[in-house]
């Protein structure tokens, strides 16, 4: 029975009319996976965990970061740190919205934890950030 169905499908995948349902097999046959760097840069703005992120790029936690390392080469934590601090920064100096809503607009969990890692990577509050591009 087993050899009857594989000849069936092997007949109709090599008729020349029926190229869609060939294709289709293909595809299923190959598993395309999701892009990391696209999925990544659709949604870096969102509070995900990273087995979130692994679940969109359709790979396990393991997989996702040895994947995120070689297309970036760095780890994803510190990617998405970086990525919404110069998030948050473009918002800061091209917005009125406040800082709170610069956070989470950003991704970040809460104002605080915003506010800390921007004092520690620019060495200045993202209020006084705000004011001085404000000023100029």
């Amino acid at each position: 029975m087993e050899i009857k169905f594989q000849e069936l499908l092997v007949n109709i995948l090599s008729l020349p009319y029926n190229p869609d349902i060939g294709s289709y097999f293909k595809q299923i046959a190959q598993e395309v996976k999701p892009s990391v760097k696209n999925i990544m840069e659709s949604n870096f703005v969102y509070n995900l965990s990273l087995e979130e992120f692994a679940r969109l790029t359709h790979r396990s936690l393991s997989t996702f970061n040895r994947d995120f390392y070689s297309a970036y080469e760095t780890s994803p934590g510190k990617w998405l740190t970086k990525k919404r601090l110069l998030h948050a920064k473009r918002l800061l100096e091209n917005t009125n919205q406040k800082v709170y809503e610069v956070a989470f607009d950003s991704g970040f969990e809460s104002p605080a934890h915003f506010a800390r890692v921007f004092k520690n990577e620019n060495g200045i509050t993202p209020l006084k950030y705000q004011k001085a591009q404000l000023s100029v």
